[in-house]
C-alpha cells in the first residue's frame, strides 16, 4: 500500500538531439514534474498528473504516453487557448543538456484551481511540483494555492527546484519567489549549482539551515555523478557510483521520483517526523533513488528511459 504522488506542473515534448545526427531531434514526452509522475507509476506506486494540456496533437500523444505507463490523469484539463509547450534539447560529448523553450504562452500554464476534480484533497497524498510553475503570475498563483491546500488537509509537499532560468522573463529564475516555494515544502530537492545561485552571497549551510527553520523538512542537495548530501534531522552523505552516460534528460526525475515513491510507502504506515530521525532509513531511500537515476542516465529519451520496479530492483 502507498500514498498516492500527485505531480502538478508541466508535461510538454521534448525534442532530443540524436548524437548519431546532430542535425536530427527526435520526440519524446517529457516535462519535469510528468516525468516524476510516470517514474513514480513505473516503480509501481501511484503516480498521478495535474496539468493543462493543449487540444492539439501534442496533447493527444502526451496523454496517450502517460496513460501508457500507468499515470493517473483525473486531475488533467485540455484547452484550445494554447498549444502544448516544446522544448528542444541539444546534448554534448557527456550526455549533458542545454536547452530551447517554445513557451510562453503554453498550455500548462493556464491550469488553475477550478480546473480540479470534485474530492481531490480527499485522501492523503504527497504533492510535488517545481520552480517552472512559477514562472508566469497566474500559474504561480496556483502552484501556492496548491500548496496551501495541500498543508490544510495534511498532505505532503515536495519540491524540486529545477531552475530553467530561460522559462523567465527576465532569463533568470524569481530568487524570492523560488525561495518562498522551498520554504514551504517538506521534501525538497535542489542541485549544487541551484544551491549557489540561490543562496547567492550566503554560506550554502546557512542557507540550508534558513530553509529548514519553519518546517521539519528534508533537504537533499545532487551533484551530478558526485556526492548526494542529505539534510534533515542529521547530515550525510551518499557517493554516486560511475556509469556511462548516454542521456541525463530525466535523471534527476527519476531520482525525485524514486524518493517519492519510496516515501510514499513509508508514510501509509508510519510518521514523518519518525523518519525524519532515522538515518538509516534515509540513507536506504536515497541509496535507491540514486540507483533509479544512475539507470536513467545509460538510455535515451525521458518516459521511456525512466526504470521498471524490475530493473531497479534487479540491477
Amino acid at each position: 500500500m502507498s500514498l498516492p504522488v500527485y505531480c502538478f506542473g508541466e508535461v510538454l515534448i521534448d525534442f532530443l538531439q540524436d548524437p548519431q545526427q546532430p542535425g536530427l531531434f527526435r520526440r519524446f514526452a517529457g516535462g519535469a514534474p510528468a516525468n516524476v509522475a510516470v517514474a513514480v507509476a513505473k516503480l509501481g506506486g501511484e503516480g498521478r498528473f495535474v496539468g493543462m494540456l493543449g487540444a492539439d496533437m501534442f496533447g493527444e500523444f502526451l496523454l496517450s504516453e502517460l496513460s501508457h505507463y500507468g499515470v493517473n490523469c483525473h486531475a488533467c484539463a485540455t484547452t484550445s487557448d494554447a498549444k502544448t509547450a516544446l522544448a528542444f534539447v541539444a546534448l554534448n560529448e557527456e550526455g549533458d543538456r542545454s536547452f530551447s523553450f517554445y513557451r510562453p504562452p503554453a498550455a500548462d500554464l493556464l491550469y488553475t484551481m477550478a480546473h480540479l476534480p470534485d474530492g481531490f484533497w480527499q485522501t492523503p497524498a504527497i504533492l510535488h511540483l517545481c520552480s517552472n510553475s512559477l514562472t508566469d503570475s497566474a500559474i504561480a498563483d496556483t502552484s501556492f494555492a496548491m500548496v496551501e491546500q495541500a498543508h490544510k488537509h495534511g498532505w505532503l509537499v515536495s519540491v524540486d527546484a529545477n531552475l530553467r532560468h530561460n522559462l523567465w522573463a527576465s532569463s533568470q529564475a524569481d530568487i524570492s519567489l523560488v525561495t518562498k516555494l522551498l520554504e514551504q515544502a517538506d521534501i525538497v530537492k535542489l542541485s549544487d549549482d541551484e544551491l549557489n545561485y540561490l543562496a547567492q552571497q550566503q554560506e550554502a549551510k546557512t542557507w540550508l539551515e534558513q530553509l529548514q527553520a519553519n518546517r521539519n523538512s528534508w533537504l537533499v542537495v545532487t551533484a551530478g555523478s558526485n556526492a548526494v548530501n542529505s539534510y534533515a534531522a542529521h547530515q550525510f552523505s551518499l557517493p554516486v557510483a560511475a556509469v556511462k552516460v548516454v542521456d541525463t534528460t530525466a535523471a534527476g526525475d527519476a531520482f525525485v521520483g524514486a524518493w517519492l515513491y519510496q516515501l510514499s510507502q513509508h508514510l501509509s504506515e508510519h510518521s514523518w517526523s519518525s523518519l525524519l530521525q532515522d538515518n538509516i532509513k534515509q540513507k536506504l531511500i536515497l541509496s535507491k533513488a540514486i540507483k533509479a537515476g544512475s539507470l536513467t542516465c545509460q538510455h535515451f529519451g525521458a518516459f521511456t528511459a525512466l526504470p521498471t520496479r524490475y530493473k531497479w530492483e534487479s540491477e
